[in-house]
């Protein structure tokens, strides 16, 4: 897997010296580089909490789900099929496929960390969200563009562990808290409004980048045209389609000097 670069070619692999003092500063860069968003993380994770209670979980089955499936995604849409008593397979493959965007997320990322040994390679993926790779992407390094320098292996891992322990920690506090408040929650179909409330506060400061707005009109609009695809595929192109999307934006144009040079 290799992802696509903005500029130049793709990023040769990098030895990790040994003994090396972990660099806190590009952590607090990335953790930073979240801000607000944390807080619309947060109410996602609220959300899915009080979903899983009312979806027939018990409490201690809520947060067990909580633990082992870091996906506020694939917990929603298995817990219908698990209500219902669907088969084992049938909630695995669900859940497969409305996280077929890590596997993009996956391709995009995999160049970035070459370096690093699997099983940290490994950790890292098992932390990537959709929020905390646009941080990282757009917003820790000053944009798309600026994970194509010449920042050291080490600190590209501690701002991309940055980014996505701040979303962590957002999203287990405010699944826990779901956890415990659903019991005091009325029934109402209401509640599912505040899902996408959520949704828009976490979306909403990250579209003030061009690259990231142009990603999300793209991914919108493949999104609505491929809404009755089947196994998810739409979801999938929308993505596929969105990161293209943010990687064209973020090409900067040559430099006016090379461009006289080559008419000259």
């Amino acid at each position: 897997m290799s992802r696509p670069e903005a500029n130049g070619p793709t990023r040769p692999a990098e030895a990790l010296p040994e003994r090396q003092p972990f660099p806190w500063g590009a952590f607090a860069v990335g953790a930073r580089s979240m801000g607000s968003t944390v807080i619309g993380t947060f109410c996602w994770g609220l959300v899915t909490g009080v979903a899983l209670v009312k979806g027939g979980l018990s409490t201690s089955q809520a947060l067990g789900m909580l633990v082992l499936v870091y996906s506020g995604t694939a917990q929603l849409a298995a817990l219908p099929l698990m209500a219902a008593g669907a088969a084992l397979g049938a909630v695995w493959v669900t859940a497969l496929l409305a996280n077929l965007r890590f596997v993009v997320y996956s391709a995009v990322v995999a160049t970035e960390f070459r370096g690093l040994p699997l099983a940290r390679r490994l950790a890292l993926g098992w932390m990537t969200t959709d929020t905390a790779l646009a941080g990282y992407y757009g917003r820790a390094g000053g944009g798309w563009e600026a994970s194509t320098g010449d920042e050291p292996l080490r600190e590209r891992e501690a701002r991309f562990l940055g980014t996505n322990l701040a979303v962590y920690a957002g999203w287990s506090l405010g699944s826990i808290v779901g956890v415990g408040l659903a019991g005091l929650i009325p029934d109402s179909p209401r509640i599912a409004f505040v899902g996408v409330l959520a949704i828009m506060a976490l979306i909403g400061p990250m579209l003030a980048a061009r690259p990231a707005l142009g990603a999300a009109l793209a991914a919108g609009t493949v999104a609505l045209i491929g809404r009755d695809w089947p196994w998810r595929m739409g979801m999938f192109a929308a993505i596929a389609a969105g990161i293209a999307a943010a990687v064209v934006m973020s090409r900067r144009p040559p430099p006016a000097s090379a461009g006289a040079g080559a008419g000259r």
